[in-house]
């Protein structure tokens, strides 16, 4: 038994260390691919959202602030390192979630590229963003360590929703495989992204506990 524990022990540490890297990898892919163009200030790279660059800018700026703070939140709030700085990133990751998610909201209900329904999409998935952040500041303000490392988590996978998006529709053969247009693919993936991992982590979560 004590061999059982100590390899899932083991493997738990090995999880934590690891997978923030794989997260910090793909997050990089991520700004290279996708979000580095919108720092040139274009109509070119703009495109249609040329007329509301600058709640995209605010967007774009703030999700990136929240995306490349939240790796390093998260790994240092799950190996317990590096406390002295972990407070003061988790500010900056704040003011990220708030900047990216005041883009989103303006976003919603300007630009709306794909209809109502994707605007609703991003209303709510603006809205998860600022809940499970806020429920992660108000647990570290009561020293709730435990509670806020969850809920940290749980902000980090929203965070992180917004990579997924682009991966689902820029690089999955939707058209060819299920003959779905972009605006479909776009609607649903604006919930499937956060909604299922969000899912599985609680799962995970239960399945500790009980």
């Amino acid at each position: 038994m004590a061999t059982v524990n100590s390899a899932r022990i083991s493997g738990s540490n090995g999880l934590k260390k690891s997978l923030p890297v794989v997260v910090a990898l793909v997050a990089i892919f991520f700004v290279y691919q996708s979000v580095l163009r919108y720092f040139v200030w274009s109509e070119t790279v703009y495109g249609y959202y040329w007329e509301f660059r600058l709640p995209l800018i605010a967007h774009v700026t703030g999700g990136l602030i929240a995306l490349l703070a939240g790796v390093w939140q998260v790994w240092t709030g799950l190996n317990v390192q590096a406390m002295t700085v972990h407070p003061w990133t988790g500010r900056l990751y704040v003011l990220g979630v708030l900047l990216g998610s005041f883009g989103a909201f303006v976003l919603s209900f300007t630009s709306a590229l794909f209809g109502f329904a994707w605007a609703a999409g991003l209303v709510c998935l603006a809205l998860a963003w600022l809940a499970t952040t806020g429920t992660a500041l108000y647990a570290i303000r009561k020293r709730n360590l435990l509670l806020h490392k969850q809920w940290m988590i749980r902000s980090y996978i929203v965070t992180f929703a917004f990579v997924v998006f682009r991966l689902v529709t820029d690089y999955v053969p939707y058209e060819a495989w299920w003959g779905v247009s972009r605006p479909e693919m776009s609607t649903a993936a604006i919930w499937a992204v956060w909604v299922l991992p969000l899912l599985a982590y609680e799962i995970a979560l239960g399945s500790r506990r009980a």
